[in-house]
């Protein structure tokens, strides 16, 4: 066991290690494919849940390290749910159809995101003050709790073929960009800011084949 924590902490050492490229690659190829509306999105997904959750550990950003594990879930529920809508809820190519939430609902998850951010944030700092000698302390542990519930909701959404959980990443994203460029995470940075340039298209796209539905 030492000898391959000895192994996986020298090659997470170089600046562009084997598990940032994977993680790098298939959430490139996630989320291009989830602009364009095709399931096996996730499947990419999921594999990018895995690799960024041990990169995430590295980096002592816990928050979105724990995130990975509901992507995975997401991932898994939205492979479905895409592949098997309700009769009525299919399109041509007997996929679910994109959707759209009222103002009101999205208010309340707007302001879910903020109440369970704040709180997990202080999840997050008072656990590690609780077990310092197995967790370093949090980086931008608020702004990092923040995101990681506005990603979850986000997530959901995605999962849930709906056409609003674009704004929400356009966001996420952007200030992602920025966070993981301070953290010297230059590459995921640099993913993050791709992301938010795809983010702006799919909704836009997503936007035009939800009109053609009406």
């Amino acid at each position: 066991m030492d000898v391959l924590n000895y192994t996986l902490f020298a090659i997470w050492d170089y600046p562009l290690s084997v598990l940032e490229l994977i993680a790098v690659l298939t959430g490139f190829a996630s989320v291009l494919l989830a602009s364009k509306v095709w399931s096996v999105n996730f499947l990419f997904g999921m594999v990018n849940s895995i690799a960024y959750f041990l990169l995430y550990f590295r980096y002592r950003l816990y928050s979105v390290m724990l995130l990975q594990i509901v992507y995975f879930c997401f991932s898994v529920y939205g492979y479905y749910h895409w592949r098997h809508p309700k009769q009525e809820e299919a399109d041509q190519n007997r996929e679910q159809k994109i959707q759209r939430f009222s103002f009101r609902k999205l208010l309340k998850y707007l302001i879910l995101i903020v109440v369970s951010g704040l709180m997990w944030g202080w999840c997050i700092i008072h656990f590690q003050a609780r077990f310092p000698e197995y967790f370093d302390p949090p980086a931008y542990p608020w702004l990092d709790a923040v995101l990681t519930m506005g990603s979850v909701f986000a997530q959901y959404l995605l999962s849930r073929k709906v056409l609003d959980n674009w704004y929400l990443w356009i966001v996420i994203d952007g200030i992602s960009t920025v966070l993981y460029a301070c953290m010297g995470m230059m590459f995921t940075s640099v993913l993050f800011g791709v992301f938010t340039i795809i983010a702006i298209r799919a909704q836009y796209e997503w936007r035009k084949t939800y009109e053609k539905y009406e």
